[in-house]
């Protein structure tokens, strides 16, 4: 649902931007206009559900697990990358079928292979390996990446990896699921050193990274527009397996930013968006139209 002054939770009052804080804001980019969606990769309806392609995964690189289309090698597409920073303490295995699911959807998906994912320094590493990859004569990744369409997602340190890694001009956007910020390698001053629009994913129920502490601090300072989704009830190991309630938003996010979906766009723009008016999610943007 939207929040509006009227339908203010708690939640909401406790994050409510004070003018003043609003004032020293730093002034948003302009948003790119879409092209029409892109025909070089099939149309989704249901985005919670598997894409068409097959795929496979192996670690790879100087420490990254990568996953991807099974036909990657003898595809006429150049696809877009994800990259992926872990939870503390946690491998891409425990996210594997979060991460499977975006390679499903034709995404090239690099998972950094660290429990400390909180710098963003390991995932920067694997998109390294992949542009190397991709300008390599030969190989499966030759001339089969789109180095200009790169998001970076991750959970709790992780997530405050993906906002790290953010700041490497490859990274066109991010998407953060419930971000640890205070402190092991988070610097807040990444907050405003963005390059794209941010999907940030926060949980009403998470007591490790509260939406408080964690989300607001983001959403007030971030240098880019940002759409904040609260998923009600979200407790903060949601996104582990599958992603949970997490996996078909974050999936529209990508595919509306990095393959021009201009059905997913709906899910974020306007007034009746189909988060704005999803039940079971809070939101707020600045910057999204």
């Amino acid at each position: 649902m939207t929040l509006t002054p009227l339908t203010l939770t708690g939640w909401v009052a406790a994050l409510a931007v004070s003018t003043s804080l609003l004032a020293d804001t730093p002034a948003l980019p302009s948003l790119p206009s879409n092209a029409a969606v892109n025909a070089s990769f099939p149309a989704a309806s249901d985005f919670a559900a598997k894409g068409p392609f097959q795929t496979t995964s192996a670690n790879e690189g100087p420490n990254c697990r990568i996953y991807r289309p099974q036909s990657l090698a003898t595809s006429n597409n150049r696809h877009p990358i994800i990259l992926w920073g872990n939870g503390t303490g946690a491998s891409p295995f425990m996210y594997r079928r979060l991460l499977d699911h975006w390679a499903s959807h034709g995404f090239v998906v690099a998972a950094a292979r660290t429990i400390r994912a909180g710098n963003g320094s390991e995932m920067i590493d694997c998109l390294n390996y992949l542009e190397q990859q991709n300008s390599s004569d030969s190989g499966t990744y030759t001339n089969k990446l789109d180095l200009e369409r790169v998001g970076a997602s991750g959970h709790s340190q992780g997530g405050g990896g993906a906002i790290m890694a953010g700041r490497d001009s490859r990274i066109i956007t991010t998407a953060p699921m419930q971000p640890y910020i205070r402190g092991l390698g988070h610097l807040r001053s990444s907050h405003h050193q963005q390059n794209g629009p941010m999907f940030l994913m926060t949980g009403s129920s998470d007591r490790l990274a509260s939406p408080i502490l964690n989300g607001r601090p983001i959403y007030v300072n971030a240098n880019v527009p940002v759409f904040w989704g609260n998923l009600l009830d979200g407790g903060h190991l949601v996104p582990v397996g599958n992603g949970g309630n997490y996996r078909g938003p974050a999936t529209a996010w990508f595919r509306y930013r990095l393959m021009d979906d201009q059905h997913a766009e709906g899910f974020f723009a306007g007034s009746d968006c189909t988060l704005c008016t999803d039940p079971e999610w809070e939101v707020q943007s600045r910057g999204i139209n």
